[in-house]
């Protein structure tokens, strides 16, 4: 391994997939329902391949996680909703009997029947008592495993799409709002199912509701209109709720986001906040949000309390008319009072239905909209359909579309191009090559820009802050597509490579380097699965990471923290550093890479790149001179131009920018 990250780069054969995490394989789970057949990317034009403008998805084409693709997720569970069918329907037999039951019970009573009539009913009412329960038990189990099952397959798929997402994507959208996606609306689907499983509530409420009615027709069809007009009654009620509420839950949520954002937003930035004393300006701002969520949950109120008046008024009215009639059909003997009874029990049976129906449809309304915002998230624009062949669709592709598709134009069984191979004997080439990022489509950040960055050679950009080299790096690391012109690899298109190719061609190491709330091994070895620990740390030893690591209590099993905030700055770029250098790909691109190291670090980590970037296709940004001084080629950028090339003597003998910039200390450490 030491040879393989100080020596010169060898041919690489085959490299691992990426991964995350040696010893946590429960992390990384296999996709339910992953297509069986290798699907390959076509290569397709860099106008629709992997470009980041706004495209809508194809219409006509079903998109990830819609209704369809909901039901036959549950339609999928056919023995769990078989037992739960078949206990749900014995359960409402059940309740469905027991009024009748007690009406003939206490018909013997009063007929002063011979007891052992009395005796049979009471031992069939105790059946019925003892068999409910058991039934019901099996029900709510068989319903809820329905439910999580349906929830855990959404939220890996929702996982898997929003990877698929193009950058403009994650631009677009706050990390706390798609944590939220995930975490928080997904989570009604699961609370829907959990709630609406008992007695009053969902299908049993809609079974028992509608059961009573019919049964009180067959005992009584005089009795029978009272109950189904407290069904429509209910009904009138929960439609005049539902145009009342609309507009309430729809600030209702608005308001919650925006509580979430402002919450995000001050936790993360709380340093900033205590700096600047921000505390009272959060605290307002938080204030206003709770107080749009205090209206918003009034007018809630309002109309709840609304519904239930009318609701119970409806019940009682319901009531006195049938005490009223049964009465005078009771005392006119036209109807037994066992009967009589018995319609008092469907009664009250269908006074807790019909709340618990009310209380579903507004559990299903709000599920529908959660379930909406995630589905409208997914259709805002079209994936990049770079990721389809690293990150295959999965399940809810395959149910949706049948494996076909003209939005991510798969192919099975066609070949791929081998980017590493292709690296190591052909130049980067950036044509004609125009770009404003989609968020800001009327700022153009590279104006026709053409570079070829050399193969196994050092190409070092160097410009004002804004000019556009990270734009550059960003392009080559295919995050962005261009506007128009073409980024080559020899005279391929890169977008002609899949991405799981392409980036075993290109390491990037940032500025700002990103590391996961994991183990320093595991931040170490992110990019190559099956990493072993020999491997690991040949690669910190030649980032100049080791002795640190080996002096911290636990190692390599030292936890980083979230974003790696138990590392001081340049603890963290010489574990990013690491990793590249353990993934020991041709093209490097280093984008400040050394800016956040002390000047004895930077010294020791600087000459384990110059050995690095022997054999290697390498891009450099940075604003140090030690750098960039070295590089075979330096090319100075301006406003998203080329406007300098050549090496540091040539470009300091000139007048140009370049020797501006170094007289002007704005490359300004010393050449070391």
């Amino acid at each position: 391994m030491r040879a393989a990250v100080l020596a010169p780069r060898a041919r690489v054969v085959d490299r691992p997939a990426q991964r995350w995490g040696h010893r946590s394989p429960s992390i990384v789970q296999k996709a339910p329902f992953a297509p069986t057949s290798p699907l390959k990317l076509r290569a397709v034009s860099a106008s629709n391949s992997s470009s980041d403008a706004p495209e809508r998805p194809v219409q006509g084409l079903r998109r990830p996680l819609d209704d369809k693709y909901i039901i036959s997720l549950v339609l999928q569970e056919k023995k769990s909703l078989a037992v739960a069918t078949i206990c749900l329907l014995l359960c409402v037999g059940s309740n469905l009997a027991s009024p009748v039951l007690s009406g003939m019970l206490f018909e013997t009573l009063v007929r002063q029947a011979p007891f052992s009539s009395y005796r049979s009913l009471l031992v069939g009412m105790m059946g019925l008592y003892v068999l409910e329960p058991l039934l019901s038990r099996v029900y709510v189990i068989h319903l809820c495993s329905i439910g999580e099952k349906v929830q855990a397959t959404l939220r890996r798929e929702a996982f898997r799409v929003l990877l698929m997402q193009r950058i403009i994507f994650f631009d677009q959208h706050r990390p706390s709002e798609l944590t939220n996606m995930l975490s928080k609306d997904l989570e009604a689907l699961r609370s829907f199912v959990f709630n609406n499983s008992s007695r009053d509530r969902g299908f049993r409420a809609l079974l028992e509701a509608t059961g009573s009615v019919c049964v009180l027709f067959v005992l009584s069809w005089r009795l029978g209109p009272i109950l189904a007009g407290v069904i429509i009654a209910t009904a009138c009620i929960a439609w005049l709720y539902r145009r009342q509420s609309k507009k309430i839950e729809r600030a209702s949520a608005e308001a919650q986001q925006r509580m979430a954002i402002a919450v995000d937003e001050t936790v993360s930035q709380i340093r900033t906040v205590r700096v600047f004393a921000g505390e009272s300006l959060e605290r307002e701002r938080f204030g206003g949000y709770v107080a749009d969520s205090y209206e918003a949950g009034m007018g809630f109120a309002r109309a709840k309390a609304l519904l239930e008046s009318l609701n119970r008024g409806a019940i009682h009215l319901s009531l006195l008319a049938l005490y009223a009639l049964g009465g005078y059909l009771v005392n006119s003997g036209l109807m037994p009072i066992g009967t009589l009874l018995s319609a008092i029990g469907f009664t009250f049976s269908l006074v807790f239905a019909t709340q618990g129906l009310l209380q579903t449809w507004t559990d299903m309304r709000q599920t529908r909209s959660s379930v909406r915002r995630v589905q409208d998230l997914f259709d805002e624009i079209a994936v990049d359909p770079s990721m389809a062949q690293a990150l295959p669709p999965g399940d809810w592709w395959n149910v949706a579309n049948g494996g076909k598709t003209s939005s991510y134009d798969l192919l099975e069984g066609e070949e791929e191009l081998d980017a590493v191979d292709a690296a190591e004997h052909k130049d980067l080439v950036l044509e004609n090559v125009c770009f404003s990022y989609p968020a800001r489509p009327d700022v153009q950040v590279l104006n026709n820009l053409s570079l070829t960055i050399p193969r196994g050679k050092v190409t070092a950009l160097v410009g004002r802050s804004g000019a556009g080299k990270s734009t550059v790096a960003a392009l080559l690391e295919r995050l962005y597509a261009p506007s128009s012109g073409r980024v080559l690899l020899g005279d391929v298109k890169v977008n002609q490579y899949t991405r799981k190719q392409w980036v075993r061609a290109v390491t990037a190491v940032t500025q700002e380097p990103v590391l996961f709330n994991g183990t320093i091994f595991d931040n170490i070895a992110y990019g190559v699965q099956g990493a072993s620990r020999e491997d690991v740390e040949e690669a910190a030893r030649a980032a100049y990471a080791h002795d640190f690591v080996m002096r911290l209590p636990e190692g390599y099993e030292t936890s980083v923290g979230e974003q790696g905030s138990l590392l001081s700055g340049g603890q963290r770029q010489r574990i990013a550093l690491a990793r590249a250098l353990l993934k020991d790909s041709p093209v490097l691109i280093l984008d400040e890479a050394t800016s956040a190291l002390d000047s004895e670090s930077e010294s020791l980590v600087q000459k384990a790149i110059d050995t690095l970037l022997e054999g290697r296709t390498v891009l450099v940004i940075a604003h140090r001179l030690s750098t960039v001084q070295a590089a075979d080629q330096i090319v100075v950028v301006d406003n998203g131009e080329i406007i300098e090339k050549g090496s540091h003597a040539e470009l300091v003998a000139g007048a140009g920018l370049y020797s501006k910039l170094v007289s002007s200390q704005s490359l300004n450490l010393s050449q070391t």
